[in-house]
């Protein structure tokens, strides 16, 4: 999956970067005191972090939409590895076949390493689809690469078509939530009609 498109209102700051080059400066001139350079020259001082606003991403494969993200922010932090982060959280809409919505994400907050292509989401974490079941949990990954959905925390899955509500530790689907498999299952409440079914 291939990130084809940010349209982002791109507000770039760079924190004390260019006030530091100067003081940075006049005390290389004035001391030779090694440690007092080093001091300025630590990675601390030159952290990057881009900040766009109202930030809409659309992922493809093959020149075709799968995904879309949206947020009201995100920071890209360039200091070490490059992470984007999205603190006042998100909403991924993934796309069918047919390019119309099949599955969402929601979170409160977000960090995404976009030279793994990987994302983790946490806080208050929702997965849901088009059939109206749901996934809660505190948090939730999504692997680009292999378009899968995942977490070891502790999950609760509702099924409304089938009047079901599943509780478990770890889960994993792709990320149509479609393609379901819980880990290690705690309880599961059925109605009596989905366990005369399963009795069949």
């Amino acid at each position: 999956m291939i990130l084809t498109q940010a349209k982002i209102a791109m507000t770039t700051r760079y924190f004390t970067y260019a006030w530091l080059s100067i003081i940075l400066s006049m005390m290389i001139a004035c001391s030779n005191d090694i440690n007092e350079v080093n001091k300025l020259t630590s990675s601390d001082l030159n952290t990057k972090v881009d900040v766009g606003n109202d930030i809409t991403i659309t992922y493809s494969d093959s020149g075709v939409i799968q995904v879309i993200c949206e947020s009201p922010v995100m920071e890209r932090h360039s200091d070490q590895e490059i992470k984007d982060v999205f603190p006042n959280g998100l909403k991924i809409t993934f796309l069918d076949a047919n390019r119309q919505p099949a599955a969402w994400l929601e979170a409160d907050y977000a960090e995404r390493l976009p030279n793994k292509y990987l994302m983790t989401a946490k806080g208050n974490v929702r997965l849901y689809n088009s059939q109206n079941d749901k996934l809660q949990t505190s948090e939730l990954n999504w692997d680009e690469t292999r378009k899968i959905i995942y977490t070891e925390k502790f999950v609760r899955i509702t099924r409304p078509s089938q009047r079901d509500t599943t509780y478990g530790l770890g889960f994993e689907a792709d990320q149509g939530f479609k393609q379901i498999t819980i880990k290690r299952r705690i309880q599961s409440k059925l109605n009596a009609d989905a366990i005369n079914r399963l009795s069949n």
